[in-house]
């Protein structure tokens, strides 16, 4: 009679996982192509800018979104009036002008800096060689090198574990400025932005100056007068020169929005737990009178939330919904340093002590060179990096359901790409909340006016939303919360 008893007892278990089985796959039907189309071909439209954040293009992506978890019936987030989460952000137009031992440098063409985002203004600052470098505790300094490579991140890591404290910056000097302006241009010359309550961080800034707009610096057998040789530290050195600069002379002060739509769980006693979706609805806007449009950039991601809060708002309204709760949220500020999911992460809606997860949807509507001829794959990054289970259930409905290739090639804290800290999830994972990327990698359209909608494989995108769905309901509606690795 017990052995009758167990397996009974097993049948109605497996019974009732089916029919909750059945039931997420009943709602995953209101996530379809056409609709995400339709919606892409609006939010990607030159009427909406580029989606910059802060400006007008971003302002009218946020009220469209906030308008259709209206239409949808999606709640407030709890504490909000709105859909809105507001935030305030700084932007730094680069430039300046520079002078070393009182020669004028004028801004690309004769240097750039990268590594300083506010306005930096620096008077009569002794420069040295790296051959004649003062100890530490003396006054603050910049040293000046001669680039070796072209290797710029090689070159900065190797100088900066060399000099003392009191270096609080470096001019590198090199005789391929052009090639090297060519490289850094995108980080250099373009606007930058930084949350306007983001505690101020010491800055290390290093300038970049060509060759020949210091030649007077030269003695007559054309070599430098501070040369590249070893590192020395010396006592009482005289510094070579002295450094004027005027770094970002123009800030400027927006406010940006995340937009978070709320579908409570069912379980009263679960629903005070949320997972998160996210993707961000911002791109780069407009540049020289061309509008970069971001279909797959994060238009993708964000059509496909759209999709997903559509398909939970659906069961929660016939009383099937998942027992935890459901926050999708578009984010704004990605493109800018992920600066969106940072503010929502220091001034959560929900305490982050209740938040189960964080599914981060980020370009997937094209296919890389890798997979060039093959639609059915998806790049999973970071599943198991704080929760095995969270690696489990998300291959489970992979397997269950979608049928994808989940390719982990990027799936590494030492990939070079860096992938892991480079989108809105990370965001998430720096407080220990578990996290999945799901991302189809970059294209030739990346980040150039060309990313549009009429390249987009919305098949795809239907696929890969249904598959986050599939998780997402999975973790939501489980008996037992994610447990963190050990």
């Amino acid at each position: 009679m017990k052995g009758i008893t167990s397996l009974l007892f097993s049948s109605a278990l497996c019974v009732c996982f089916s029919q909750q089985v059945d039931v997420a796959k009943k709602y995953s039907s209101y996530i379809n192509e056409a609709d995400l189309k339709a919606n892409l071909t609006v939010l990607a439209s030159d009427e909406y800018l580029g989606r910059e954040t802060g400006k007008q293009g971003q302002k009218m992506t946020a009220e469209f979104l906030s308008a259709y978890f209206k239409k949808l019936g999606c709640s407030f987030a709890p504490g909000m009036s709105g859909y809105e989460q507001y935030f305030d952000v700084i932007e730094i137009t680069p430039g300046g002008t520079m002078s070393l031992n009182n020669q004028s440098l004028n801004f690309k063409t004769d240097f750039i800096y990268y590594a300083c985002k506010s306005k930096t203004n620096l008077e009569n600052v002794p420069v040295y060689s790296v051959e004649q470098l003062p100890k530490a505790g003396d006054k603050p300094c910049y040293v000046i090198y001669v680039m070796k490579s072209m290797e710029v991140r090689k070159e900065v890591s190797v100088l900066k574990k060399q000099l003392s404290k009191n270096v609080k910056g470096i001019i590198l000097v090199s005789e391929q400025y052009g090639t090297l302006y060519e490289y850094m241009e995108h980080y250099a010359t373009t606007k930058t932005m930084y949350l306007a309550d983001e505690k101020k961080k010491d800055e290390f800034p290093i300038l970049f100056v060509k060759d020949s707009a210091i030649s007077s610096l030269k003695n007559k057998s054309n070599k430098y007068l501070f040369g590249s040789g070893k590192f020395k530290e010396t006592e009482n050195p005289k510094p070579l020169f002295t450094l004027n600069a005027q770094m970002n002379t123009q800030e400027e002060r927006l406010t940006s929005s995340n937009v978070l739509a709320y579908i409570e769980g069912s379980d009263p006693k679960l629903s005070k737990e949320v997972v998160v979706i996210t993707a961000h609805y911002d791109h780069i806007g407009v540049d020289h009178g061309v509008v970069y449009n971001g279909a797959d950039d994060d238009g993708t991601g964000t059509v496909a939330l759209l999709e997903l809060a559509e398909a939970f708002m659906e069961a929660k309204k016939n009383g099937q919904g998942p027992k935890r709760s459901i926050l999708i949220m578009p984010v704004s500020g990605e493109e800018k340093g992920l600066l969106g999911s940072d503010y929502y992460s220091s001034h959560p809606v929900i305490s982050l002590e209740n938040t189960v997860a964080d599914l981060n949807i980020d370009m997937i509507g094209r296919n890389d060179i890798a997979h060039e001829k093959d639609t059915n794959y998806i790049y999973i990054i970071g599943s198991n990096m704080l929760s095995n289970d969270l690696h489990d259930a998300n291959e489970r409905m992979n397997t269950k359901y979608s049928g994808l290739k989940l390719d982990y090639k990027f799936n590494s804290l030492s990939d070079p790409n860096q992938f892991y800290y480079r989108s809105d999830h990370y965001n998430f994972a720096k407080h220990n909340i578990p996290v999945i990327f799901y991302f189809s990698g970059v294209h030739e359209d990346y980040h150039q006016p060309t990313d549009d909608v009429e390249k987009i494989i919305f098949s795809k995108v239907e696929k890969v939303a249904r598959q986050v769905y599939y998780t997402a309901w999975e973790i939501a509606d489980a008996s037992k919360r994610l447990t963190l690795n050990r």
